[in-house]
């Protein structure tokens, strides 16, 4: 995970400017799909590069962008969503197992149990 580059408050108040401004262009364009994708992905992308978290950045973009292009171009969904779907899904639990700090309860109550053991 990187590095914070403001704060999560602020990031979120800029996302939620970006996708304003996209719905904005979407309505001056009037032209909803598929560039509702594109302005959900702004708003995302947003917030993941200010907190940092660039991997989740990667994987909304292509996830996201991927959605857009099979949709532009008309490209066939019986192929390219299940491709998709299991990135998606091989991705979250590669992030959770390799890179989450685990934070179960199991955790907590042995160090409860040594903080009354020594008496803290």
């Amino acid at each position: 995970m990187g590095q914070l580059i403001i704060s999560k408050r602020k990031a979120e108040v800029i996302s939620n400017g970006v996708f304003l401004i996209a719905l904005g262009i979407l309505f001056y364009t009037n032209d909803w799909w598929p560039g509702i994708l594109l302005a959900i992905w702004a708003a995302l992308a947003t917030r993941q590069y200010l907190t940092g978290r660039n991997y989740d950045l990667i994987v909304s973009s292509v996830i996201l962008i991927g959605l857009f292009i099979v949709s532009f171009f008309h490209l066939e969904w019986s192929v390219v969503m299940p491709v998709l779907f299991v990135l998606g899904g091989i991705y979250l639990i590669f992030r959770e197992y390799f890179f989450a700090k685990d934070s179960n309860g199991e955790d907590k109550s042995e160090e409860i149990k040594d903080d009354m053991e020594n008496g803290k």
